[in-house]
């Protein structure tokens, strides 16, 4: 990451903590366990969207799927319109949206049959329940069956269950102590 892409970030979140959930950007090794989790099920065609993408830790992992996934198209969604224009800068090919994730199927379109992975950065834990509720609603709705959603907590020891699915079912957890803070990576699958 570029120094004044993590100044900037520090910047973002010392205005909004609850809204950028982390004080410095995800650790390369987190960032990796989010895009292991993604490779699950993708396939020739897939679509991934990232939600909560900052500066493009985890969409850096993301980018790198293109490699082996043939027509591989991935959507980067930011809230933050600074943080949107980064990754525009640092990501020309992605399809960077500056939206809410609560609109995940309006901005995925027709695209959104093709979806294979949904992979979360949000800070769900310090979002408002009415926010998370309205996002993980629309990401039960739009996954189609077979695909995925990754998520990371800074809480190890908060139950997957906790997020409150009723259509995914968790399918495992990873630890990443190399990021500051460590963090949990969990993976559920839409059957």
């Amino acid at each position: 990451m570029k120094f004044f892409d993590a100044v900037k970030f520090i910047g973002r979140y010392a205005r909004n903590p609850s809204q950028i959930g982390a004080v410095c950007p995800s650790s390369s090794f987190l960032a990796g366990k989010m895009a292991a989790g993604a490779r699950k099920g993708a396939k020739a065609g897939s679509v991934v969207a990232e939600l909560g993408a900052g500066t493009g830790a985890v969409t850096k992992s993301l980018v790198k799927l293109g490699d082996d996934i043939e027509n591989f198209k991935l959507y980067s969604i930011e809230f933050d319109a600074a943080l949107a224009e980064i990754l525009r800068g640092n990501y020309p090919h992605v399809n960077v949206v500056n939206d809410s994730a609560e609109n995940l199927g309006k901005i995925l379109g027709e695209d959104a049959k093709n979806l294979s992975a949904v992979v979360s950065s949000l800070p769900l834990l310090s979002l408002p329940d009415c926010v998370v509720g309205s996002i993980l609603s629309e990401v039960e709705r739009i996954l189609p069956s077979g695909a995925v959603f990754v998520q990371f907590t800074y809480n190890l020891f908060r139950k997957p269950q906790d997020l409150g699915f009723s259509k995914l079912r968790h399918m495992g957890r990873s630890f990443v102590f190399l990021n500051v803070p460590p963090a949990r990576v969990d993976v559920f699958i839409k059957p």
